[in-house]
């Protein structure tokens, strides 16, 4: 009678040890966090699986670990979380640490909030550059991605430079992980090795036009009147161009943190209508910019209106006149389906200067498809 509960506890010790998953050997943890338009934890595990799977505890909760998944932020070596390739949860709220103006001259004017700033990234959406400084007006250098930032890997911080390049203009901000209100991530059992990278991610950052010295205007010939029915002549109008025509223009500025909440259309043909152009573009920012010298141009501001989070974008391609109304072909850019986007609410805009007047504006996607029909001063 005394040996049955000694063999039923030995017997229940195995099948409960024979059901428990147990840790992948050389755990390893690495930290990405994220500040001010992502606030995120991003956590990659690394480690030897114990057969199909493993278990660990993260944050105070159980996590299953096996093989990793197709996912843009999943890395070599490195292991899926719950299915997932990486663990994730939200970072603590932190105060602005800086605001970035990106010059048509291709510099940068830095304002940091946070003495604590160790360096600063910019993107475009199509590539990077390393800030030459913290403050002040800066230059920027090509670089790949946030390679050699923090802690990060190369392989993490490719992953990371990639779902941030799907953002629109940003600037990424280096903080001191020992600075930062979040503690380490809990992990049982304790890993062999456990890396932090603290980011402040900065959306929207805006595109300011530097006026370049203005030449001397040619001297041109007067153009030839033109013949009406009856012997009469007409002059055209100077600097109107004619029916049917394609158009040159340019991108004056950019951004992604307007004002306007709607998809809106603004024309500027007055130093008061351009101010208040510019202030729809830059109400969010510290400053609003002046605007160019119209010179008998048009400014024509396309403001896409409010999204709930970054990866949106809006840009002329094409400009057209017919009939006194300008077209202009805007390319809308939206985040794919499961991306990673930066979680604040962004409202993209652009301004473009057109040469001459019209009667009318009208923007259309570039399937064709009519977008909105534009108001403002020029009329």
């Amino acid at each position: 009678m005394k040996k049955t509960p000694l063999l039923l506890l030995a017997l229940g010790a195995g099948l409960l040890s024979g059901c428990a998953a147990t840790a992948p050997g050389q755990l390893r943890v690495h930290e990405a966090l994220l500040y001010g338009g992502s606030q995120e934890r991003i956590t990659w595990v690394y480690g030897n699986l114990s057969g199909g799977s493993s278990s660990v505890r993260l944050g105070g909760a159980a996590a299953d670990l096996r093989a990793q998944v197709n996912d843009p932020l999943a890395t070599p070596g490195s292991l899926s979380v719950n299915g997932r390739a990486t663990f994730r949860t939200a970072t603590t709220t932190l105060p602005a640490k800086l605001a970035v103006t990106r010059l048509s001259t291709g510099g940068f004017n830095v304002t940091p909030n946070d003495s604590d700033l160790l360096a600063v990234y910019f993107t475009d959406g199509r590539s990077w550059q390393k800030l030459s400084g913290v403050s002040a007006a800066v230059t920027g250098t090509a670089v790949r991605g946030l390679e050699g930032v923090g802690s990060l890997t190369d392989d993490e911080a490719r992953a990371l430079s990639g779902a941030l390049m799907n953002q629109g203009p940003l600037a990424v901000a280096v903080l001191d992980p020992t600075r930062v209100p979040d503690a380490p991530l809990a992990v049982e059992p304790a890993p062999t090795e456990h890396l932090r990278t603290a980011l402040y991610v900065l959306p929207g950052v805006p595109t300011a036009l530097v006026p370049a010295p203005t030449p001397p205007a040619p001297v041109t010939p007067a153009p030839a009147p033109l013949p009406r029915p009856g012997g009469s002549v007409t002059t055209p109008q100077p600097g109107t161009p004619q029916p049917g025509t394609a158009l040159t223009f340019s991108e004056v500025a950019s951004g992604t943190n307007a004002t306007a909440t709607s998809f809106n259309v603004q024309v500027a043909r007055t130093a008061s209508a351009a101010s208040a152009l510019y202030a729809t573009a830059y109400g969010r920012q510290t400053g609003v910019p002046t605007p160019p010298a119209l010179n008998g141009r048009t400014l024509v501001g396309v403001f896409l209106g409010q999204r709930n989070t970054g990866g949106y974008s809006i840009k002329v391609r094409e400009a057209r006149v017919s009939g006194g109304i300008l077209t202009l072909v805007a390319e809308v850019r939206a985040p794919g389906e499961g991306s990673f986007t930066t979680q604040a609410i962004t409202s993209p805009w652009t301004i473009v200067s057109v040469s001459g007047t019209f009667t009318g504006v009208r923007v259309v996607d570039t399937a064709g498809q009519s977008l909105s029909t534009g108001t403002g001063a020029a009329f």
